[in-house]
């Protein structure tokens, strides 16, 4: 169900980066619970840092082919990259982004004339990424760290910020262990750590390897006496890394916000296409800003992959970016006052199963902050983090059915209202076998309705539904061979207690019922009656009735808020339609779109959104909004 078949609402193409948020988790068979541990797929593999690339960069996208080179294999859905812009002939910002994709968001601010470098997890397109600058011209360095990847590899582990080193550091290479501090466990493969450079004596660079190497690439530039900070992904050597700079000397300081290992239970990487999450101002005072559940992040991730980018400080401060209610005393960029930048976080989120945040402020005055996600970690204890829906034309082959899904909706009819769905036993398991972790039930049903009118091939007679079982009608009562509000109630009726009983589902009342109201179903319009709207709400309101009358306890209505008011007009708070839950179609429009719309409004004013539905590769999925 997918209100698909209106193309001008739901034209249903794989264009968003949702299609690598389900799709990039899928599994053999679906999830159980014994199944907790995280997928094969967005795992880690860090490399020796290498170059893949430079040269220069215009306001003309120049698209940079990485998959198959230094190491990364073809089949790498993304990559970590260090991004140097040097000597640029005008102050602007670079932008990063997968291959054809020009979001509007920024990687890294600079002055003209400025040289400096940012971390980026890039998805990855066409095997490739692009860059531009937006103003003037610069020279470029791409220097890969690692890649994420469908297999073999790391799964990742946030932790809170913490520091595990802070001293002088000169030309000479500083041995830092890791392993074993910090949260890090001593067969960790790679941290990712936030390395500050504060009063360098010298205009030079930094430089975080493996420990006992020390390849030509570059974590992070400065100018004497500049502070600044850049996210690096290190890889280990004997659960060790090495900082130094190239010139003079600075105090360094080191904070560990995660690790990769072989674990199990860690966490998997979906990347997205960069979208902006967050932007406002913040200043001393802790705010907490909400990624999962916005911006495509599922409310089940564990951590997200966002740059933060600051505009305007007023002071000469620095930004911290936490897991909510943690307020470590780390940095994530340092700034100057009227001077922009920006710096990639890997942070923890915490929170509820839907809403997850992190927190940020200033050290001093204030400024504009922007976090531009790129990508988000789950854990596999709810799968993709999405529900999905599913129905006849997936039929009995569980291939056909999503997998890891966290809970599954399954269309009881078949093409038409009054028909049985084929696979509905099949497809009853496979809900059954959702992964959970959301607040919505595991496995749901929905129905289709329709009020076909004097088109219908079988039209009630009277108040009896079945024979013989009086029905309490409040539009009156239903008469041989009329076209009434009152036997449009007990069409509604009479297709809603076939449903309960004549579709093979046991234990009805144990279930919560959906049922779909599309304009691609047979209604009254118009010309078939005066009072067409009325008709077709009072089929609707039977349906509800018969679903009451069986012990359904949570009846909710699936629509778009323009095709429910084209079938069934203005609800009125006295009708038993007003106050039931929506679930919400955004189409192709994405899981973003999808989240947003969870804060939309209901179908009408007294209706809460329970839940919303987007569509990727011609699946349907969905999102809880509670």
């Amino acid at each position: 169900m997918r209100l698909r078949r209106h193309a001008a609402l739901v034209r249903i193409a794989l264009t968003t980066a949702v299609a690598v948020v389900v799709a990039g988790l899928t599994v053999v068979a679906p999830a159980t619970v014994a199944q907790a541990a995280a997928p094969a797929t967005g795992r880690y593999t860090p490399i020796t840092t290498t170059r893949v690339w430079s040269g220069g960069l215009t306001t003309t996208p120049k698209v940079v082919p990485i998959a198959g080179r230094a190491g990364i294999p073809t089949t790498a859905t993304a990559v970590v990259v260090n991004v140097e812009v040097k000597a640029p002939t005008a102050a602007g910002y670079l932008r990063v982004t997968p291959a054809g994709r020009d979001a509007t968001v920024a990687t890294q601010d600079f002055a003209a004339g400025q040289t400096i470098a940012n971390l980026v997890t890039v998805k990855l397109a066409g095997g490739g990424i692009q860059a531009k600058v937006s103003r003037g011209s610069a020279n470029g360095y791409f220097d890969v760290a690692g890649y994420y990847a469908d297999g073999s590899g790391a799964t990742y582990t946030p932790l809170d910020a913490t520091r595990v080193f802070g001293g002088k550091v000169g030309t000479t290479p500083t041995k830092v262990t890791l392993g074993g501090r910090g949260g890090v466990p001593t067969n960790a493969t790679a941290v990712v750590v936030n390395t500050q450079v504060s009063g360098p004596t010298a205009a030079g660079y930094v430089r975080v390897t493996p420990a006992g190497q020390d390849p030509g690439v570059v974590t992070q530039l400065f100018g004497v006496g500049q502070s600044l900070s850049n996210l690096a992904i290190v890889k280990l050597s004997g659960g060790a890394a090495q900082v130094k700079l190239s010139k003079g000397s600075a105090t360094v300081y080191l904070d560990v916000a995660g690790y990769y290992s072989a674990s199990t239970t860690g966490s998997v990487f979906v990347p997205i296409d960069t979208t902006r999450a967050y932007g406002g101002t913040i200043g001393t005072t802790s705010q907490t800003v909400r990624l999962a559940g916005t911006a495509g992040v599922p409310g089940t991730a564990t951590a997200v992959v966002a740059n933060a980018e600051i505009t305007g400080p007023t002071k000469s401060a620095y930004l911290r970016v936490t897991p909510a209610g943690a307020d470590a005393q780390v940095a994530t960029q340092l700034f100057t006052p009227g001077r922009s930048v920006a710096n990639l976080v890997i942070s923890k989120v915490t929170g509820s199963s839907v809403d997850r945040r992190v927190q940020v402020k200033a050290s001093a005055g204030s400024a504009v902050l922007h976090l531009d996600v790129a990508g988000y970690f789950l854990d596999g204890s709810s799968g993709s983090g999405f529900g999905a829906d599913v129905s006849w034309p997936q039929g009995s082959s569980s291939s056909r059915y999503p997998a890891d899904q966290a809970f599954g909706v399954v269309g009881v009819n078949g093409s038409l209202p009054n028909q049985t769905n084929g696979s509905l036993a099949p497809q009853l398991a496979w809900a059954a076998g959702s992964v959970g972790g959301t607040s919505q039930p595991r496995t749901q049903l929905y129905v289709t309705a329709a009020n076909p009118g004097r088109a219908a091939s079988v039209w009630p007679s009277s108040n009896s539904y079945p024979a013989g079982t009086a029905v309490a009608n409040p539009y009156g009562t239903c008469t041989a061979n009329a076209y009434t509000a009152a036997c449009s109630y007990m069409y509604g009726y009479a297709r809603a207690y076939d449903d309960v009983y004549s579709r093979g589902v046991s234990s009805p009342a144990s279930y919560r019922w959906w049922i779909d109201v599309e304009t691609n179903f047979s209604w009254l319009g118009a010309g078939d009656a005066s009072d067409h709207q009325t008709q077709n709400r009072a089929d609707v309101e039977g349906m509800v009735a018969a679903l009451r009358a069986a012990g359904v306890s949570t009846i909710g209505i699936y629509s778009t808020k323009y095709q429910y008011a084209q079938i069934v007009g203005t609800v009125a708070s006295s009708s038993p339609l007003y106050r039931l839950p929506s679930w919400i179609a955004v189409g192709n429009d994405g899981a973003a779109a999808a989240q947003s719309a969870c804060g939309a409004g209901g179908l009408t004013a007294g209706s809460q959104v329970r839940m919303t539905q987007f569509v990727s590769g011609g699946q349907d999925f969905d999102v809880s909004c509670v």
